[in-house]
């Protein structure tokens, strides 16, 4: 004989029992209504436990705060040594850019110097040749 919950249901009603029509009503995943005492052995480990997880959780974070902490030391310090490579380099370049004016200043001056003493050379035969003519 196969029993449906119909047939429980017109029997529920028929005793119009409470328990009978609470336990049919009842979500078929619902568990015990009272959860079981655990001993006071089980307690202790579990507290325990949780110590444990805790102060490996406190570990980790200070461990993951500590990497952060040194990489962003070691990132500030990379940046200030590019900083200082870049403007070693840059005062370099400027030095050499100066010097570079400098030797092209004094090329230019010497070029105008030694046009200035060939045009008086030339002046001075000009005038040589004239003289010896007259």
């Amino acid at each position: 004989m196969h029993i449906t919950p119909e047939k429980i249901k017109e029997a529920a009603e028929a005793l119009e029992c409470t328990e009978l029509k609470s336990f049919m009503f009842q979500e078929p995943t619902a568990g015990p209504l009272t959860k079981p005492r655990r001993s006071s052995r089980s307690t202790g480990r579990s507290r325990r436990s949780t110590r444990r997880s805790t102060r490996r959780s406190t570990r980790r974070s200070t461990r993951r705060s500590t990497r952060r902490s040194t990489r962003r030391s070691r990132r500030s310090r990379r940046s200030t040594r590019r900083s200082r490579r870049s403007s070693r380099r840059s005062r370099r370049s400027s030095r050499r850019s100066r010097r570079s004016t400098r030797r092209s200043r004094r090329s230019t001056r010497r070029s105008r110097r030694s046009t200035r003493r060939s045009r008086r050379s030339s002046r001075r035969s000009r005038r040589a040749r004239r003289s010896r003519r007259s």
